[in-house]
């Protein structure tokens, strides 16, 4: 199917695929590497797994009977990242798993919170990437068995979730982006879509694509190549690559690594520059001028 595909359009911008059962890569690990290899061969990088793990609990599995348990989960994790983690052509890995959590299920305990967190503290620890960690609560639909009790274990453990996503977002999320995309990494075909302020947000065309801001206004609906500067929680921040050091707003300027405000304040004065010695001219120290070069075009 996927060679059919890419054979009927071998320009396709974006092919992805969407969720995999992590107890299957688990019992099957040798038919399931040769399918992500297959998947790798034809499909676009960037690409994401996504598991419904929805808890690591033993009494939670055990309880709404999940069909993948914590080891099967972490051997899953484990054979993608073998075969998947490599940089491709869009400047991420080519195919990483997404973990997706459930939270206010039967036999939901707040022991529940703190097996969940050493889970991805385990992973995070042995150098594992995933793409995405999505941290949800039950919606009891009334009519079901989950609606009996659903909504009593929301209320219960609020404050406990909330405790636990904000640990995560901390201690795993925003060091594992910087695992993910370091600093200087080119991300290939952002789609600008809306404004903030000065931020021009955009993202790339996928299943589950990060957020890029992009310090400074830029034109809508347009694709940029950009440079990685910083992060958040569960976004990055970005200059287009290059840039045109004669041409780009104070903003963005600012953003890049080592320039802040007042370098930004000399080079604008200053230019246009016609080369490189110009530009490292114009500022106080030369080893962050030639570090400028590592992001800009004259």
């Amino acid at each position: 199917m996927f060679r059919g595909i890419h054979s009927v359009a071998p320009d396709l911008k974006t092919l992805h695929i969407d969720n995999a059962n992590p107890g299957v890569l688990a019992h099957f690990p040798t038919e399931c590497k040769r399918i992500a290899k297959t998947i790798i061969k034809y499909h676009t990088s960037g690409d994401v797994a996504a598991f419904g793990v929805e808890s690591v609990d033993p009494i939670v599995i055990k309880e709404n009977n999940l069909k993948a348990s914590p080891d099967e989960i972490m051997d899953a994790i484990r054979l993608l990242n073998d075969v998947g983690s490599k940089r491709g052509a869009s400047g991420l890995p080519e195919l990483l798993p997404g973990l997706n959590f459930v939270f206010g299920l039967s036999g939901e305990t707040k022991e529940t919170f703190r097996i969940n967190f050493e889970f991805l503290k385990q992973m995070f620890d042995e150098g594992l990437l995933v793409r995405r960690i999505n941290l949800r609560q039950v919606i009891p639909i009334p009519g079901t068995k989950m609606h009996s009790f659903g909504d009593k274990n929301v209320k219960k453990h609020k404050a406990e979730f909330k405790r636990f996503k904000r640990k995560v977002r901390e201690q795993i999320e925003h060091p594992m982006l910087r695992r993910l995309i370091p600093e200087g990494t080119i991300l290939k075909d952002i789609f600008t879509e809306v404004y903030d302020g000065k931020l021009t947000f955009g993202r790339q065309l996928g299943s589950y694509p990060l957020l890029v801001g992009i310090p400074g206004v830029f034109p809508l609906d347009r694709f940029f190549d950009v440079n990685i500067v910083d992060y958040g929680y569960r976004s990055v921040t970005a200059v287009p690559f290059p840039l045109n050091i004669n041409s780009v707003p104070r903003e963005t300027i600012e953003a890049i690594p080592g320039i802040g405000k007042k370098r930004a304040a000399r080079i604008l004065a200053k230019r246009p520059f016609k080369n490189k010695e110009e530009l490292i001219n114009s500022l106080d120290d030369p080893d962050i001028g030639r570090k400028l070069f590592e992001y800009i075009e004259f």
